[in-house]
């Protein structure tokens, strides 16, 4: 997939990797998070992924990317291709020398009564078998949440 990212702070697009580089430059406490999330509206499904990069207790900054493909109905593979976005680009970072995200956020509800929650076991094998630390519900607030709202 090829990626186009903008910044969230003023829509500019940049070059993903050497912004990613001087980003993680920029103090010693900068912690990376990957996520996806996904809306259904009307005959498209919209992916957005993002990365969040958090200052200690200073904040943050966002940059993403999305996209619009025909719409998928089948939940678990609408789901199932968050995960993979996600690993994705992380899989893509690492391969061009940037450290593994602090974690990647799954927008999935351990508990069973939400439908996300029969994609998570599968969700939490895949994105470790890579090597990744996967964070969901209630815990995946960065990436997952702000994915969402860009969807929207």
């Amino acid at each position: 997939m090829e990626w186009k990212f903008k910044s969230l702070t003023n829509g500019k697009e940049i070059d993903l990797i050497p912004y990613v580089k001087e980003k993680l430059k920029e103090a010693n406490d900068i912690k990376m998070y990957i996520g996806t999330d996904s809306q259904n509206i009307d005959e498209k499904t919209i992916y957005a992924t993002v990365i969040v990069f958090h200052f200690g207790n200073r904040g943050g900054h966002v940059i993403y990317s999305s996209k619009r493909v025909p719409k998928i109905r089948d939940r678990f593979t609408k789901l199932w291709n968050e995960v993979v976005d996600s690993v994705e680009l992380a899989r893509l970072l690492e391969e061009n020398g940037i450290e593994k995200p602090e974690a990647i956020d799954l927008d999935f509800n351990p508990d069973p009564r939400w439908g996300s929650n029969n994609v998570l076991r599968s969700a939490l094998g895949y994105v470790e078998s890579f090597g990744f630390k996967p964070r969901c519900k209630p815990h995946a607030m960065a990436a997952s949440y702000i994915a969402d709202k860009i969807c929207k």
